[in-house]
């Protein structure tokens, strides 16, 4: 061993630690490890890597009320670094970040102290961190937090994670579309053409390589060439949250290696940890040790694994370490001891205590039985018993705790009711502990073992297609991929039977209990029997059915005793879980028990059945692992001619209308067209109209044709992360869903517009997360149905959901009513809904609401969003990764083999159809045989958020057609509802109008049909707010109000005299600062435009207090008049003359674009031919094809953008979008573009004002330097999560900056602004300009 003395170097931009034996180099003062040289290797660590992405802590936070288990991912820095010891023997250095309250929304409301140890003669380094969150600080969810190391993928190439799972891994290339295929989670990827051939035909998931927390002590990758090894060493599981079953992930391809220390996998939300307001907090997460070693002999390179194990027996003994500097960690005489004995009361078994063999005991904080394995805030400390039940816990920190066990063999858990309270230095002795497991009768029949796992279970060999070679004949066989798939070809026709005295469970018990996919690639629930005899029944007794689940993953399992179609069963367990176990390959998640009452009248003497069903079914990774104690199973989710004389709807009808209710549906029926609902949910299951039997997807689960969806976040809970209760009125949040074909294709068809058709099933649908901050759907289903209105003219019927106190975390807090209208001789029908929170009720965030139609993909073909918007469209099957390559984000995939060749080589993207509010009133789909067309028709904005530029998804691939009502696309989070304690709300949204419309004559162009469409919205306008909805929250017109008046610009660099606002956007909305309402999501909005003159008028807008707000094209800046404007029924306010001065200091030295809140004047280049939209060739809107972002570093290789003023075009020499420019290693850099201008003569006493308005931002920081690189430079800070330039947009939020520029920093000729974008880990950062301006001092004349 080396004996050098630690050093400590101090650096500009680095901090090192040197012991002779290896070096660590940090960032200063972020705390990123970016190098570790060690061995003859100068750094272990991935040098292709940016160096904030090779060593570092992070975690994912949301807002307090958000749900679910996703938010924003924050690779923390520290601002602050400091040295805490710095001796001989050793070294720990501080990086910190602490937060204010100018941070909020920010940063999640934490101080972090990330701390680094280096010992001398110490072959490795230590790191821990300390959390804290003071109590008048705002609550937050804190989903995960780790530390992550990536190696470089040239060295270690295999990986270690226990004796029997280590293996030579594949390279992160082979991960890649060209050589991988993603399976059905992104995760998971079929080795199609890798590297090395190998490991051709393998799959590859890190999901395969979890650990339970009591076995994740060392794992890590050997390089071989110089033999050394990196691993990660946790020598305590008393910072890890879940007890000692939770699994945790490890190390994986890259080649990562992760200490995992809070983490929702395997648990889902209930192991997100969520701080109440007024709640203060505080944690050490580690030391965790990263141990290096190394041998001469490369024949002997896997000893390094030996070693690596000694070398965490050595932790484990010094643990809890002497060294560390902190108060908050305390050493071993500052902690307490607790012993005692666990024994087990079961007279069933026995009469005398029965020791408790191996028994799972734990403290950890005070809660209810069981609670252990989803808290997460404390610490836990945990042990087994010896062979008498005896147990000793030691080194516990101080603090209250209650005692908690389990004992494989028996059900449930154990808790001592006794608050413990440990001190510094004490040893209890709690005695003989006595746990009396749930029983109230000898044993009929059980299943399984009680031992909160289903590996006992049959576990079927793997498709052929998809294995893991390591897992062949391997213990953990369960980890091969796609095990749940073989459900379906065991029992292809039937389900499970399994009959008490002949079936043997680790035979006849499929391990988890799952959907079945059927031969065209729906799903369909599962109903297991248990089939038994009793040779006599006590009809007065009572019966027991104890049914322990090793996880669930959105699951609800329904109990029915000999009659399988009894409604409602004897027993559900209601929707439970979000473990996701099935899918990440494990065979348990959280524990839960249910004890089930048996009437023995339920029951017969010889043969009985147990029927066991698992009811959802919309994904393939839903259900149950079972395991069974008395009885108990286990489950694991164009073109315009003249038009033709008739074009109208052609199906009329003198029908009054009908509405038939049926047990399971509703049918509303006006002659024209049926309309069938799922009640009580109210899910729109069929569509029937001119001859089509169902215009909706019949391929597709019922629940998943058309519906209102939403996302929510439980809020003081989150958004960031789009906090779970995200509610949409979709299907879709962050996340691309592809469709997948396992049908061959059928016979062509013929149609007006495509000589050939091939039409497909659907099939398996493929998942792509998007970003870390992914918030699952949520459809809003109804729990009660009512009729509202029902005559011959009009039906009006509801689908409420009403929400209560016992519902708090399962459900957002809402009232939530949908309405459905159908009218007498109308081709179509209308639907709304009320959203409504109390103030007593819990706050939350709401990122998005819509409703989503999915029609037949048989049948819809051609796409119409605009006059110049509209296209026979691609196949959803096209969208798979046989037919196509996804890009550089999941919704954006190149088509490669489409069924149709016509789009070979296109690119499709839903983004690149999305619209501006104020033209997004029709759009929709057309069926050429019928001539069908089915459009959503927004006759009004009011209920939309974000005023008339906000852009919403419209139609896409599917075939899919939304009405977006509320989302965050373009704006990001700036535009999530989030609702504060005590806030109530209520709103109406919509009605909106689905419009379907035929032809009468069959010569006529189907394209027409949009014709109609659009005329149909015209007739829609014209009647808002329509008069025919009963509810007494939307207001008919004599219940609204008017506003009008003029509006006029004074600009005296300009004119003398009032300029008329020409074409001014004028609107109403609720009170708030200037421009508040385009991030304004709560209330209604009431937008025109002005006339040539300045003069508005705003109609039927709703009562309330608004501000009057505009901006006008030309003019930069905002508008607000700052009275409070009331609106009262039947009012009508004359506001009169109406003056905005626009931001302005001094005249116009030189400008660059045109104030119009987007960069669509600019230099918008042509797309990489490889990657183009045909419709958007030679188009107004060439903005929307794919990768323009990419062809900055095209036009500028080496230098960024000058431009000079006076002779640069910003048509032509201004590029749109100031982005990152891609390195030749894929890595990215920050770009400084230079405005380059003379001046005359200066004012060195004088101000001068720089304009900047922005188009938009994404995760940006624009800093502005004058003259000089080398000055400090005035900055926007980090800003925007608009997403604009990724997704094919040409503007998203605006943004102004007035920025000072002294004279004196100026000079006469030559001058130069330097603009610098500096975000660049992405290539979708960056800005686009609006408009740039320089002003001269407010005495001075023109100067260049």
């Amino acid at each position: 061993m080396s004996t050098p003395r630690v050093q400590l170097l101090i650096e500009d931009q680095h901090v090192v630690m040197d012991n002779g034996i290896l070096q660590v180099t940090l960032s200063n003062p972020g705390g990123i490890v970016t190098g570790i040289q060690y061995n003859g290797i100068d750094n272990l660590l991935e040098v292709l890597d940016l160096e904030t992405n090779r060593g570092y802590w992070d975690l994912v936070w949301s807002q307090a009320g958000s749900t679910g288990t996703t938010g924003t991912f924050d690779v923390f820095e520290g601002t602050t670094f400091r040295v805490i010891v710095e001796n001989e023997e050793q070294v720990e250095i501080s990086f910190t970040r602490t937060w204010d309250p100018s941070l909020e929304g920010k940063f999640v409301s934490l101080n972090l102290d990330k701390r680094f140890i280096m010992l001398r003669n110490s072959s490795g380094f230590y790191s821990y961190a300390i959390f804290e969150h003071l109590a008048d600080w705002p609550p937050f969810n804190l989903p995960q937090t780790r530390i992550v190391f990536q190696l470089r993928k040239d060295k270690f190439h295999y990986m270690v994670v226990a004796d029997n799972r280590q293996r030579f891994m594949p390279l992160p290339d082979d991960r890649q579309p060209e050589r991988g295929e993603p399976l059905d989670f992104p995760e998971a990827v079929l080795l199609v053409d890798p590297v090395e051939p190998e490991f051709k035909g393998e799959v590859d998931d890190k999901y395969q390589y979890s650990c339970e927390n009591k076995d994740l002590h060392v794992h890590g990758w050997i390089c071989f060439d110089p033999p050394t090894g990196f691993w990660q060493i946790t020598p305590s599981s008393e910072f890890r949250s879940g007890g000692p079953l939770k699994q945790n992930l490890t190390s994986h391809v890259g080649p990562y290696t992760l200490a995992m220390f809070l983490s929702a996998h395997y648990a889902g939300e209930d192991l997100v940890l969520k701080l109440n307001p007024g709640e203060p907090w505080k944690k050490v997460f580690g030391p965790v040790f990263m141990y290096l070693n190394s041998v001469m002999d490369k024949d002997n390179a896997l000893s390094l694994w030996d070693d690596a194990k000694e070398q965490y027996l050595k932790e484990v003994h010094c643990w809890p370490y002497s060294f560390p500097a902190s108060e908050d960690f305390p050493c071993s005489d500052q902690r307490g001891k607790i012993s005692g004995r666990l024994q087990v009361l079961d007279r069933y078994i026995s009469h005398e205590c029965i020791a408790a063999n191996d028994a799972y005991v734990g403290l950890a904080p005070p809660g209810d039985v069981g609670s252990w394995q989803r808290e997460c805030k404390g610490y836990q400390f945990w042990t087994k018993t010896d062979g008498d039940g005896s147990f000793c816990l030691g080194d516990i920190r101080t603090g209250d705790y209650n005692l908690y066990a389990w004992i494989p063999g028996f059900i449930g858990d154990y808790r001592n009711d006794t608050v413990i309270t440990v001190t510094a230095g004490c040893e209890i002795d709690v005695g003989d502990l006595v746990y009396e497991p749930p029983r109230d009768g000898p044993t009929v029949w059980e299943i399984g073992i009680p031992d909160r796992s289903a590996a006992e279970f049959y576990i079927p060999d793997p498709n052929p297609k998809y294995i893991n070679k390591l897992f062949i004949n391997h213990p953990d066989r369960f980890r091969q991929y796609g095990l749940w798939e073989r459900y379906a070809d065991l029992y292809p026709d039937g389900d499970l039977v399994y009959k008490v005295g002949h079936s043997d469970y680790k035979k006849d018990w499929f391990f988890a209990q799952v959907n079945r996919k059927k031969d065209d690639g729906t799903l369909e629930g599962t109903t297991w029997q248990i089939k038994f005899k009793l040779d006599d029944v006590d009809q007065s007794g009572a019966f027991k059915l104890r049914l322990a689940l090793a996880t669930a993953n959105v699951a609800e399992l329904q109990v029915r005793i000999n009659d399988p179609k009894i409604d409602p069963p004897h027993f559900s367990t209601g929707e439970i879980g979000h473990d996701n176990t099935i899918a990440r390959h494990g065979v348990h998640g959280l524990y839960r028990l249910y004890n089930v009452d048996v009437p023995g009248t339920t029951l017969v003497e010889g043969e009985n059945t147990v029927f066991l069903t698992q009811t959802p079914r919309t994904s393939p990774l839903q259900g149950i692992i079972k395991f069974t104690a008395a009885s108990v199973t286990r489950s694991k989710s164009l073109y315009l001619r003249e038009a033709p004389q008739l074009h109208k709807s052609s199906i009329m009808s003198n029908q009054g209308v009908q509405l038939h209710i049926q047990e399971r549906h509703v049918v509303m029926d006006n002659g024209i067209l049926q309309v069938t609902l799922s009640k009580p949910e109210g899910i729109v299951t069929g569509i029937q109209y001119n001859g089509i039997s169902n215009l909706l997807e019949v391929l597709n689960d019922e629940s998943n044709r058309g519906y209102m969806a939403f996302k929510h976040k439980s809020r003081y809970l989150s958004v960031g992360s789009v906090a779970r209760y995200l509610y949409y009125w979709s299907e879709y949040a962050d996340i691309g869903i592809l469709y997948g074909v396992k049908k061959e294709a059928q016979e062509p068809r013929e149609h007006p517009m495509r000589m050939k058709l091939l039409f497909f099933l659907t099939g398996s649908i493929m998942i792509y997360l998007s970003s870390s901050s992914y918030v699952p759907p949520f459809r809003i289903k109804g729990e009660s149905f009512r009729v509202v209105v029902e005559n011959e003219e009009q039906v009006e019927i509801s689908f409420t959901r009403m929400w209560d106190p016992s519902l708090e975390g399962k459900l957002a807090p809402l009232n939530i009513d949908k309405r459905f209208i159908m009218l007498r001789n109308s081709s179509g029908f209308y639907s709304y809904a009320i959203y409504e929170h109390f103030k007593e009720w819990p706050a939350f965030n709401l990122p998005q609401t819509r409703i989503v139609f999915k029609l037949r993909k048989d049948k819809f073909h051609y796409m119409a969003v605009a006059d110049n918007r509209q296209r026979c469209m691609p196949l959803p099957e096209d969208r798979l990764p046989k037919r196509g390559e996804p890009l550089a984000y999941p919704e954006a995939v190149l088509l490669v083999n489409p069924v149709e060749a016509e789009f070979k080589g296109e690119v499709d993207d839903k983004y690149q159809y999305s619209c501006e509010n104020k033209d997004l009133q029709v759009h929709g789909w057309i069926c050429f045989n019928p001539p069908v067309g089915f459009w959503q028709i927004t006759p009004s904005n009011e209920f939309r958020s974000g005023g008339p530029l906000k852009q919403n998804l419209s139609s896409h691939v599917g075939p899919i057609s939304l009405a977006m009502f509320l989302s965050a696309h373009y704006s990001g989070e700036d535009m999530v509802l989030k609702l504060k304690p005590g806030e109530p709300w209520k709103k109406v949204f919509g009605p909106v109008f689905i419009y379907l419309n035929t032809l009468l004559d069959d010569e006529n162009e189907p394209h027409w049909l949009w014709e109609d469409a659009k005329e149909q919205m015209l007739i829609e306008v014209q009647n808002w707010p329509y008069s025919f909805p009963a509810s007494e929250d939307f207001p008919s017109s004599e219940q609204r109000g008017c506003v009008n008046g003029r509006l006029q610009v004074q600009d005296r660099f300009i004119s003398d005299y009032c300029i008329p606002g020409n074409g001014a956007y004028v609107g109403l909305a609720p009170p708030g600062d200037i421009g508040s309402w385009q991030r304004e999501c709560k209330g209604y909005q009431f937008w025109t435009k002005a006339d040539p003159e300045g003069y508005f008028s705003i109609n039927d807008i709703r009562t309330g207090d608004y501000n009057l707000y505009a901006w006008i094209p030309g003019f930069i800046g905002d508008y607000r008049n700052d009275e409070v404007i009331t609106i009262t029924p039947g009012c009508d306010l004359d506001l009169g003359d109406v003056i905005y001065k626009p931001p302005r200091d001094g005249p116009t030295l030189w400008e660059i674009g045109i104030p119009n809140r987007s960069a669509a004047e600019f230099y918008v280049p042509d797309p990489d031919p490889k990657y183009i939209n045909e419709l958007y060739v030679n188009h107004p809107d060439r903005f929307r094809q794919y990768g323009l972002w990419e062809r900055y570093a095209d036009l500028y290789p080496d230098e960024d953008l000058v431009y000079t003023v006076g002779t640069s075009d910003y048509a032509k020499d201004w590029f749109f979008a100031q982005v990152t420019r891609k390195k030749d290693d894929n890595s990215y850099q920050g770009t400084t573009w230079q405005i380059k201008f003379k001046l005359d003569n200066v004012q060195n006493s004088g101000s001068y004002k720089l304009r900047l308005a922005l188009a938009t931002a994404n995760v940006a920081e624009l800093q502005v330097r004058i003259n000089s690189l080398e000055t400090n430079p005035w900055s926007t800070g980090v800003i925007g999560h608009d997403n604009t330039i990724t997704r094919h947009g040409i503007h998203g939020l605006y943004w102004l900056y007035n920025i000072e520029v002294p004279g004196s920093e100026l000079v006469e000729e030559d001058n130069t602004i330097f603009l610098t974008q500096t975000m660049a880990t992405s290539p979708f950062q960056g800005i686009m300009y609006d408009y740039i301006r320089l002003e001269g001092p407010p005495s001075s004349n023109s100067d260049n």
